[in-house]
């Protein structure tokens, strides 16, 4: 017994694809990601009868009389079935239904707003609501006669409830997370056996887990040797005794439960992807249909019985063949002559199959008879890897929308309007009135590619060679247009304040200037991705290589452009494996950035080389569900312009939704902390150009600075300041120590004066030299390790006389002892701005005592502070209070 497969069919669009078999057989049905229903006959029908229901259709479901179907209206519509009109609503959800499950008079439903509802009869209202999990409902599955409902969803786990009473019964975690339903392609998909229920078997990773419902234990488990990944989805047949099931590579184990073992399945084609659904014709156990995630549909039918595969198989063919059968010389075969124990083979083909005598057998038969009973040589596993993404357009939705959003940045809006009748038209809507009044375009060319600044909004279309411009700040005749040669088409296309780019089909990155001048002709070495850009800077994302198992591999061009020169850099694209590139652009300071489909937002920084996670939206998000569609990356206000889409990857153009301003946030470890808190302002002052960075890095560090002391790390906190090396930092940092009482820490910061002065002056003459063009290698002076200072001599220390401790005692009494030794110890250089320094009475909320009438009071400085806990001695001549020990100055 084996099953063979049939050619598969075009059904749908990309992306999840659900089917079922009507009551009696006679039809499948299927819904896509393109909004239709399709109706078909059987599998070889070439004509199916197709109505659109909406924008997309998550999942469907059949009731004998009517038809139940998920729409993007956030319902679980029905209709009449064939007819399909419209016949009310059943349920509403806050996000779209992902799974609908009818059951004798019960109709379950759940939705990506993580709630369940249960409904008995067909009159809506009165559902009963199953809260608890904390992701999308990816399946689910019921047995009425117990009332038991088993659910799998995002957040990893099986929940088995009692849906007349509301309650959870069982839950199993240990399955796969994804934050929405697009996103997921392994869905559990509970199922439990129809007869008796005795029996819930959902897929996990490469096995298929069946459990007992009398005790919720593991009973047992199914396995297929001859698949290679994960189960995506599984089914019990209509009479529970068989399970199908799907995986990741188009694979289809058929198992018999009672036997617990895999029947003999054709491979699947180069071209099958993951299954998405299964089904199981209702008239039988003999068929079982599929969808996969390209929207194809096949089907997996039994074989005739000859065509026979394995010993298992030949066994079982001479059982059913000898069952039940009489023929002439039976006593023959019971009794042989000769006294062996075996049946003889020859007797049996002989006088069962009519062969002819055994010595008439010639060799051939003999060699066909031994072929027949070898298993045949199983295929090589086929490898799958990780779908390479093709070009798209940053801030835009998909294009086979009627409406859509084409570009959405800082600048504007520009939509896309697709009439019934096939004309269409663009609405383009600037933030800023002052900078361009609003404008309406027909869209008699097809475009279907745009771009916006505030310099010009091209338009293009990636089924034509033809690029179209215009100006928004020229006089006269604002619109240019051009065709490509030699039937060239645009992959990508954008627009910025003094440039115009395309990438071509050619592998072609084409650069215009505003006004239309041809600048540049530069090569891609790759398939293009995404393009963006800013002012003079191009960044084009192409894949450097064929995708691996588990990620792309994708790297960018960065292309500055000054007058007539010209300066390309290639740059790795730092991309999580297992994502997909979602927008791609730069930060209002001109900063390289993107963003993956799960959220997270990454910033290059030039002077760094390297790429920076800055803000993950997910984390942000109040629901596993929603996702955040990226418009804008602000530096200087520390922000991420987005768009909330409840339940879906992308906004609707009506109602327009509102834009969210998400806060950056480093992805550091314990963030809720408010050490972690304060070292993601500290990193991203130092990592972005931040309004009053210099500012936010001397509150910030020397608010660690004293969460180090209170914390007692003395140590962390001198590590704090001498990694920032900054003075003032240090005489605020001396200062809290000494009023705290550490007056061993403030002594050991003392020390860092010099090597902090000696750091500072190199970073200006770097960025001095920097700034000319000139590569600067500038030799820090080495703080000597502990290792070294015991086992090197100790530098000799200066005796002072009475004129060295009166000029010192003017220059520790001076307010500026920190600005007055860094200048005298610098050499003369331009003057380098700085923002002004906050006083120890505004970070500490304290203010010095006033001196009192008729006498100079003393300025207080860490160096004439009295040390109480070691030995004080006064010098007459100089009224300096100093330690226990002389002081030392160690010659440089």
């Amino acid at each position: 017994m084996s099953f063979s497969r049939s050619a598969l069919r075009y059904a749908h669009t990309n992306g999840y694809t659900g089917l079922l078999y009507t009551p009696r057989g006679e039809f499948i049905i299927t819904c896509g990601t393109d909004g239709d229903i399709r109706h078909w006959t059987s599998i070889s029908d070439d004509d199916p009868r197709s109505s659109c229901l909406g924008e997309f259709v998550m999942c469907i479901a059949h009731t004998g009389t009517r038809l139940l179907a998920s729409t993007d209206r956030n319902t679980v519509h029905a209709y009449t079935f064939p007819d399909m009109d419209s016949d009310g609503i059943m349920m509403r959800f806050t996000a779209p239904a992902t799974c609908v499950r009818v059951v004798g008079e019960y109709t379950a439903a759940g939705s990506e707003d993580t709630n369940i509802k249960v409904l008995k009869g067909d009159t809506p209202g009165n559902e009963t609501v199953l809260e608890g999990h904390t992701g999308p409902v990816l399946s689910l599955d019921m047995f009425v006669e117990r009332k038991l409902l088993a659910s799998i969803a995002g957040d990893g786990h099986l929940k088995v409830w009692n849906f007349e009473e509301g309650k959870e019964l069982k839950s199993v975690s240990g399955l796969p997370k994804v934050n929405s339903f697009e996103s997921a392609s392994l869905f559990g998909t509970p199922t439990f056996e129809p007869k008796s229920g005795e029996l819930l078997a959902y897929a996990a990773d490469n096995e298929i887990v069946v459990l007992n419902t009398a005790n919720w234990e593991v009973a047992f488990k199914l396995r297929d040797e001859r698949v290679s990944s994960n189960y995506s989805c599984c089914q019990f047949s209509p009479k529970g005794d068989r399970l199908a099931a799907g995986t990741t590579k188009g694979e289809i184990s058929i198992f018999d439960v009672k036997k617990r073992k895999a029947l003999p399945v054709e491979m699947p084609p180069n071209d099958c992807n993951s299954i998405t659904c299964l089904a199981w014709n209702r008239s039988g156990e003999e068929e079982v249909a599929f969808c996969d995630a390209t929207g194809q549909l096949g089907t997996v039918f039994l074989s005739d019985g000859n065509e026979i595969v394995g010993e298992d198989g030949v066994e079982e063919a001479q059982d059913d063949l000898l069952d039940g059968y009489e023929f002439e010389g039976a006593d023959e075969l019971e009794n042989p002559q000769d006294d062996g124990d075996g049946v003889s083979l020859e007797q049996l083909k002989r006088k069962v199959m009519n062969f002819a005598d055994p010595v008439d057998v010639d060799e051939t038969s003999n060699q066909s008879l031994a072929s027949s009973r070898t298993a045949p040589v199983p295929a090589a596993p086929q490898i799958k890897f990780f779908k390479q993404q093709a070009a798209f357009q940053p801030s835009s939705t998909p294009s086979d929308l009627e409406h859509r959003y084409m570009a959405w940045n800082d600048v504007g809006i520009v939509t896309g309007h697709v009439e019934p009748s096939g004309d269409g038209s663009i609405d383009v809507e600037f933030h800023d009135a002052s900078l361009h009044h609003a404008l309406h375009i027909s869209n008699y060319n097809h475009h279907n590619l745009a771009s916006l600044s505030s310099g010009a909004l091209a338009l293009a279309s990636n089924e034509s060679s033809k690029l179209v411009v215009i100006a928004l700040a020229a006089a006269g005749n604002k619109e240019w247009s051009l065709s490509l040669p030699d039937c060239e088409s645009v992959e990508a296309l954008v627009a910025t304040s003094h440039l115009v780019a395309v990438a071509t089909s050619s592998s072609f990155l084409r650069i215009f200037s505003v006004m239309g001048t041809q600048r540049e002709v530069l090569s891609i070495p790759g398939p293009v991705v995404a393009l963006a850009g800013h002012e003079h800077c191009l960044m084009l994302v192409y894949h450097s290589s064929h995708p691996s198992q588990t990620q792309q591999h994708l790297a960018a061009m960065l292309v500055t452009i000054n007058g007539l020169n010209l300066r390309l850099e290639h740059l790795p694209v730092a991309l999580t494996p297992g994502r997909n590139l979602s927008w791609l652009g730069f930060s209002d300071t001109g900063s390289p950035s993107f963003a993956d489909n799960m959220g997270l937002v990454q910033l290059y920084r030039k002077s760094s080389n390297a790429w920076f996670p800055i803000c993950d939206t997910m984390k942000q998000s109040s629901s596993v569900s929603n996702n955040y569609f990226v418009v804008a990356v602000s530096e200087r206000r520390q922000i991420i312009q987005a768009v909330l889409c409840r339940g879906t990857s992308y906004p609707m153009t009506n109602p327009k939704p509102m834009l969210h301003e998400l806060r950056m946030q480093i992805p550091l470890c314990d963030i809720e902390v408010e050490k972690s808190e304060l070292e993601d302002a500290l990193l991203r002052s130092s990592l972005m150009q931040v309004d009053g960075a210099e500012k936010i890095q001397k509150e910030t560090a020397i608010k660690l600075f004293a969460l180090a002391c209170s914390g007692e790390c003395e140590t962390r906190a001198r590590e704090l300041i001498e990694s920032i090396a900054c003075t003032e930092l240090l005489q605020l940092a001396v200062k809290y120590a000494t009023k705290r009482g550490r007056i061993h820490l403030s002594d050991r910061l003392c020390e860092l004066l010099p090597q902090l002065e000696a750091i500072q002056e190199a970073r200006k003459q770097q960025t001095l030299l920097g700034s000319s063009g000139i590569a600067a290698t500038i030799v820090l002076p080495m703080t000597p390790t502990s290792a070294t200072q015991t086992s090197g001599p100790k530098p000799k220390a200066i005796e002072l006389n009475s004129a060295k401790r009166g000029a010192l005692k003017r220059f520790s009494n001076s307010p500026n002892m920190f600005k007055a030794a860094s200048a005298a110890s610098r050499p003369s250089t331009p003057d380098v701005p700085h923002s002004p320094l906050d006083t120890q009475e505004n970070i500490f909320g304290e203010s010095e005592p006033e001196p009192l009438s008729g006498k100079t009071a003393e300025q207080r400085t860490p160096l004439n502070s009295v040390n109480p806990f070691a030995m004080k001695r006064k010098l007459g001549d100089t009224g300096v209070i100093f330690g226990s020990e002389k002081l030392k100055l160690a010659k440089k």
